[in-house]
């Protein structure tokens, strides 16, 4: 103790991050000051420490600070590190479950709607938070049935319009089936209905309608008739909880000896749009306002859109700090702010009474029903270390039959289950060395070069077929592109033994365990997918159907190609004049098809 204080005396009178240490140099917890020298002496007095930080100080042995410009800096600062760094006597946010969002980026020609788990500050609309996904998956469902708007992620790249499309919850813009003045109107709707507005709805609807029964066209008209109709049932289910149109969070609280459920209104607009909880596993001692202080910074301060509000139960220190900060990190006025008036006191003792049916239903069921974490996950994050549950996993194989027409996958798991249309296939253009470790290297990073172009979701945990080598490839293409910090592991087929950058002896799991049949899943499911590319490649080339892709080309002018050379191998082996000399060919598409048969596409 003489040591830290000796540490602590030597701090400057500034802003800056702490972090205390165990005699292993394990961070034990982390926070921030205004004033580095008078808050970290404050954990040397004898009396007056709560009992979770009075344990801390008993094992504390070492101090490290960082210093910082602003208090703000060191806010941001302190959360990076909690999250990343997850100390065992902070407060801080359960981290098995990220809660959804609605993106848009209204800036494309053909905005489309996405669910995600990342929201970023990129530019683009996001609307949530939700706590489950599978209830906004159907809720968006239902809402498509009278808006059809796009949930692909490049209309423009599309070649067919797909299912959506065909069961009416899609307008179909990749195709042209919509002007795209309409299908923005549609887009400009379902914002609408996504911030809870229903008279700008109404408006849009009916000014459409008005128009179309001017230019005479009444069945037009009448569609969006029976559209409004539809809306106006969906939004009359949405409770009206303020009559101002306020945009507001209200947060309220609920308690055991050792956690805490913090549950949020979300009100739009004057309109509850939806809810949303959570957990924090905490201390009898810790008070209510720590508990709501920890959530505010942890929350808020990473989510790229806030309310005007955030009304909280009581009220905690530093509020009208935190509401400028906020304030100026989102180009609006944001205020925490106790409940003012009679409404505002109901609709927090609503959230309350929410928090505590949450709660209790949490600790019944282990976890909240909706998000139950796969039992395989849970095992997964333990048997590997990991700081998070691998909620989200990509598993890659190759198949490379005979050396011909090698095919790479990659298959995407949530939470334990297929997610099929996330699966993608890979042609592998590698041709010095094809073997499987290059083509493991090659597949992994294009997947990932591809992610980090789109600014995609990443994965909590990346598992490739094979062994060490396979493994050592997958880090070397990760590493290239700057993210070698995303977990992976290699599972050998033989002995089922999985193996990453910090365990080259090896993990085994149990016979029978649901940690080693999920990973098993994955990577049978991501064998089954490259093998069925690969044979779906060898059957084009084997039937030259492979040459209707080319430009150009279609069924006339394959069928002479064929006739002419008698295979898809030979038609490679032509020069651009033997292919002019060809029924129906001119000397620019036959140019085209020696470009095309001379690309990577093809090899």
């Amino acid at each position: 103790m003489s040591d830290l204080k000796t540490l602590v005396q030597d701090l400057p009178d500034s802003p800056g991050v702490y972090l205390w240490k165990d005699e292993k140099g394990e961070i034990l917890y982390i926070g921030k000051a205004k004033s580095l020298r008078k808050r970290v002496s404050s954990y040397l007095r004898k009396t007056g420490l709560f009992r979770r930080i009075g344990e801390m100080m008993f094992i504390a042995r070492d101090l490290e600070t960082i210093l910082t410009n602003t208090e703000r800096e060191a806010l941001v600062l302190e959360q990076t590190l909690i999250k990343k760094h997850l100390p065992k006597y902070n407060i801080a946010l359960k981290d098995d479950r990220r809660h959804a969002w609605v993106r848009v980026d209204l800036s494309k020609r053909i905005p489309t709607f996405e669910i995600t788990r990342e929201a970023q500050k990129d530019g683009a609309t996001y609307y949530g938070p939700y706590g489950s996904t599978k209830r906004l998956e159907r809720l968006l469902d239902t809402i498509r049935k009278s808006i059809p708007i796009a949930m692909c992620k490049d209309p423009e790249k599309v070649k067919r319009a797909c299912m959506d499309y065909h069961l009416d919850r899609c307008a179909g813009p990749c195709e042209d089936n919509i002007p795209i003045d309409e299908y923005r109107s549609l887009v400009e709707q379902m914002s609408y209905y996504l911030e809870g507005r229903p008279d700008d709805i109404r408006r849009s609807l009916k000014g459409q309608m008005e128009l179309a029964s001017s230019d005479m066209q009444f069945e037009k008209a009448a569609e969006l008739r029976d559209r409004l109709t539809d809306l106006e049932i969906l939004m009359s289910r949405q409770k009206v909880v303020r009559f101002e149109g306020a945009n507001s969070d209200i947060l309220g609280i609920s308690r055991t000896e050792q956690a805490a459920l913090v549950d949020m209104l979300i009100v739009r607009n004057g309109r509850m749009i939806g809810m949303d909880n959570f957990y924090f596993e905490i201390d009898l001692d810790t008070p209510d306002t720590e508990v709501l202080t920890a959530f505010i910074e942890q929350f808020y301060f990473t989510i790229p859109r806030l309310p005007d509000q955030i009304i909280i139960p009581t009220e905690i220190s530093q509020m009208e700090q935190l509401s400028a900060w906020l304030s100026d990190a989102n180009g609006h006025p944001v205020q925490i702010m106790t409940p003012d008036d009679e409404r505002t006191t109901e609709l927090v003792e609503m959230a309350n009474k929410n928090a505590h049916r949450a709660l209790r239903k949490m600790l019944i069921l282990g976890e909240s029903q909706d998000e139950i974490v796969n039992e395989g996950v849970k095992q997964l994050k333990e048997a590997l270390g990991l700081t998070q549950a691998p909620m989200r996993i990509e598993g890659f194989d190759i198949a490379n039959i005979q050396g011909t027409d090698p095919t790479g996958s990659c298959v995407v798991f949530k939470n334990g289950e297929p997610y099929n249309k996330r699966y993608r296939m890979f042609k592998i253009r590698v041709k010095e060395t094809p073997d499987d470790y290059a083509m493991m290297r090659e597949v992994v990073y294009r997947r990932y070069f591809g992610i980090l172009e789109r600014r995609d979701i990443l994965p909590d945990l990346i598992l490739i077929d094979g062994g060490k080598g396979q493994l050592k490839m997958a880090l070397e293409a990760l590493g290239e592109l700057g993210l070698d910090y995303v977990p992976v592991v290699a599972l050998a087929k033989r002995e089922e033994t999985m193996y990453t950058r910090d365990n080259p002896g090896g993990i085994q799991f149990d016979i029978g365990s649901d940690g080693l049949h999920l990973v098993q899943r994955i990577r049978d499911e991501a064998h089954r997918f490259a093998q069925k590319y690969h044979h779906k490649l060898r059957e084009k080339r084997f039937t030259g159907s492979i040459l209707e892709e080319a430009p150009g080309i279609g069924p006339k002018r394959r069928s002479a190609l064929l006739q002419k050379f008698g295979s898809f191998d030979k038609v490679k082996e032509a020069t651009v004049d033997q292919l002019v000399e060809v029924e129906g060919m001119s000397a620019k598409a036959a140019q085209a098809l020696r470009t095309w048969l001379d690309s990577d596409v093809v090899n």
